[in-house]
């Protein structure tokens, strides 16, 4: 038996270094494919693209999908203006990512959203966006640690018994932090179950699907020495295994 295939959205990147003059690329960071791969999936980079037909295709493919970081989310996507602290958008990546995550939703497979990812499934479930830490008056902890990747931060509080607490064994983690924007209002059948000590929204789950998760901190670059990191990946490509 295979192991599963595991779909990671891809990102894109401008390149004018050496020869290249304004050469996009299609990449993912390696961590997400050494986490997969650890945990024992078969790692599939989903490049961007705008044909939304096409990416809906790949997840047909798929056993198991992973929605990476990135850009800040488009404002107008969840009704609002852009404020002044906003950082770089990429719209149409928005919308790629909306159309993986309703393929996965349609075959009710297993999604893992990490970071941004944590957003666009807010945002594609009618939830909205701080979109920067700042204007939200009761954010006091550095989410952006701006320091080694791996290097755990801050603690998020769990709710017992949610899935996220029963798959590492505890109700704290103490985690990695990069972002400037937070979950604010919460999408549509999403359940908040992790928290940062200031009331931030780490973690959300569908509770009526088998494994729906996102996290807003960052556990592929945790992977090498967390155990709670490796945890969640092992239940995550196990998931998926079950699925196909």
């Amino acid at each position: 038996m295979r192991k599963p295939l595991i779909g990671i959205s891809g990102n894109t990147m401008r390149d004018n270094s050496g020869p290249y003059v304004d050469l996009i690329r299609s990449y993912v960071n390696e961590d997400y494919i050494r986490s997969v791969e650890e945990a024992g999936g078969i790692p599939i980079i989903i490049p961007f693209t705008e044909d939304l037909n096409v990416a809906k295709e790949t997840v047909s493919l798929i056993d198991g999908l992973l929605l990476t970081g990135g850009h800040d989310v488009y404002p107008l996507h969840y009704g609002e203006e852009p404020l002044q602290k906003i950082g770089d958008v990429f719209p149409a990546r928005d919308q790629f990512d909306f159309a993986l995550l309703s393929a996965a939703e349609e075959r009710n497979i297993p999604v893992f959203a990490i970071c941004r990812g944590c957003q666009i499934m807010n945002v594609h479930r009618g939830g909205t966006l701080y979109q920067d830490v700042s204007y939200d008056q009761n954010c006091t902890i550095k989410h952006s640690q701006g320091q080694t990747p791996s290097l755990p931060t801050h603690t998020v509080t769990l709710e017992p018994h949610s899935k996220l607490a029963d798959i590492i064994g505890t109700t704290t983690w103490i985690t990695n932090s990069h972002h400037h924007q937070t979950v604010k209002d919460v999408g549509h059948d999403l359940t908040v179950i992790g928290r940062a000590k200031d009331g931030t929204v780490e973690a959300i789950t569908d509770m009526n699907r088998p494994w729906f998760m996102a996290v807003q901190f960052h556990p592929e670059m945790m992977h090498v020495k967390d155990s709670h990191a490796k945890a969640v990946f092992a239940s995550f490509v196990n998931a998926a295994k079950e699925i196909k």
